[in-house]
């Protein structure tokens, strides 16, 4: 449901001494150039939340951690929504721990929030990559990494990626048991904009966000924009004989899905004048051709 996210708190007091006697605590003093006054930032790294700053000017306090591997110990095992709470108290009690404070649930807003999903995808986790990284979704750039193991979509402000999990926890040398429980998953990862997030809290409040209503926007958002291009395998004669009056529509779908599957989408746009090739796309999503040989449209069931 959620991954990594960046929850922040303010005003709290935090003593210099006490976090500089931390381990692996760093400091760094700079101006501020909209006050003219100078500040500390504080950076923490820690074994259970991951990442920890605090800004002493604006005595901001932010934790950036996996949700999952601060309950489980990895992020291959997907959180459900009565995880949440127990996510809370586990941040309570590590803070308690280490400053000897209490922060409410409701006084941690978010600036980041990954929405994430794994798909049992099987021996066809590369084929859904390679029809992915194909496509273009509106108002973001298309990128592929990772020897072709990753696909993104993104912009400035929001982020739709999907990878082979199981080739991932291999190059982070994870646990044989871990590689082995990701075996087959195709992962969907999203970062949700500011905006998207104010849509369920205005204010970005964490206990207000995560839940399952910014999951289930954020998700079914992205999958709607996935294109599947079917093949001719699976088209008969007798199919073709009860649609022969459209037979003319038929062979322009089916050359233009072919060349949908061969082409990235730039590639394939520039083959044609761009009313022809949003023509062609309208077509394409408003026949029904048998299909076969295609992957299944991704689905979360719950």
């Amino acid at each position: 449901m959620f991954d990594t996210v960046v929850i922040k708190a303010k005003p709290i007091y935090l003593d210099s001494d006490v976090l500089l006697s931390k381990k692996n605590c760093k400091s760094v003093t700079f101006l501020n150039k909209e006050t003219g006054v100078l500040q500390t930032r504080y950076e923490l790294y820690d074994e259970q939340l991951s990442y920890i700053k605090y800004l002493d000017g604006s005595q901001t306090l932010s934790i950036q951690v996996s949700i999952p591997k601060l309950l489980y110990g990895n992020n291959v095992t997907l959180i459900a929504e009565h995880d949440i709470p127990s996510f809370f108290e586990s941040v309570q009690q590590r803070i308690q721990q280490l400053f000897s404070i209490s922060i409410p649930h409701s006084a941690w807003s978010i600036s980041r929030a990954d929405v994430c999903w794994n798909f049992q995808a099987g021996k066809d986790v590369g084929e859904y990559i390679r029809m992915l990284s194909k496509q273009k979704l509106a108002f973001k750039n298309t990128r592929s990494y990772n020897q072709d193991q990753t696909v993104e979509f993104s912009n400035k402000s929001s982020r739709i990626m999907f990878y082979d999990k199981q080739k991932q926890m291999q190059r982070d040398k994870a646990l044989s048991e871990l590689v082995e429980q990701s075996k087959g998953i195709l992962r969907l990862e999203i970062r949700p904009s500011n905006s998207d997030m104010k849509k369920f809290s205005s204010t970005k409040n964490a206990a207000e966000l995560l839940g399952k209503p910014l999951f289930d926007y954020m998700t079914a958002k992205a999958l709607s924009q996935i294109e599947y291009p079917s093949t001719q395998s699976a088209i008969d004669t007798t199919w073709l004989q009860e649609n022969k009056a459209n037979i003319s529509k038929i062979e322009t779908t089916l050359g233009f899905q072919c060349l949908q599957y061969m082409l990235d989408e730039a590639t394939h746009r520039g083959l044609y004048s761009s009313s022809t090739f949003a023509s062609r796309k309208a077509l394409a999503k408003k026949m029904t051709i048998p299909a076969g040989n295609c992957l299944k449209p991704l689905a979360i069931n719950q």
